[in-house]
């Protein structure tokens, strides 16, 4: 059992598989998970079509990250909370930055005993195409990370 653990989420299938495996690998009533969503400052502005002054500044919102992130979030807790059981105490976090050297920031800071992510997440051809954050963080954590891959029916 660990004591302390760091959940990145995204809002992918694997993210809140973590988040449920981790609940598992938590002490119980002593285990205290970090539940961490990131937001990238800089998103692809540019997908095919030009945007407006006024999108571009929408896109790089500290607000309007921070509530998303809050929802993502939220759904993710909703989910974990009404499972039997329950008996995690939760610590959410709302950051921006890139999201491998946030996390590894923050696992680090917090002291935690692990990392439990997803192995992929919501931009799958982008981590095909420049690395996954899972495969930055598993390279470079100074702690565990295990790495959780939801198998898809098909």
């Amino acid at each position: 059992m660990f004591s302390s653990l760091l959940v990145p989420i995204d809002g992918s299938e694997d993210s809140h598989a973590a988040l449920k495996i981790a609940c598992q690998l938590a002490a119980p009533v002593q285990g205290k998970i970090h539940v961490l969503n990131v937001r990238d400052p800089y998103p692809d502005l540019y997908q095919g079509e030009m945007l407006t002054v006024a999108a571009a500044i929408k896109a790089v919102s500290v607000e309007l990250a921070e509530k998303e992130g809050e929802a993502i979030i939220a759904e993710a807790l909703k989910e974990i909370t009404s499972m039997p059981g329950y008996e995690n105490e939760f610590d959410t976090l709302v950051k921006q930055g890139s999201p491998a050297e946030v996390i590894i920031e923050e696992a680090k800071r917090l002291e935690v005993d692990a990392i439990v992510m997803g192995s992929r997440g919501l931009s799958d051809l982008k981590g095909l195409l420049v690395g996954s954050v899972s495969h930055k963080v598993t390279h470079v954590a100074h702690c565990m990370v295990i790495s959780i891959h939801q198998r898809r029916a098909g």
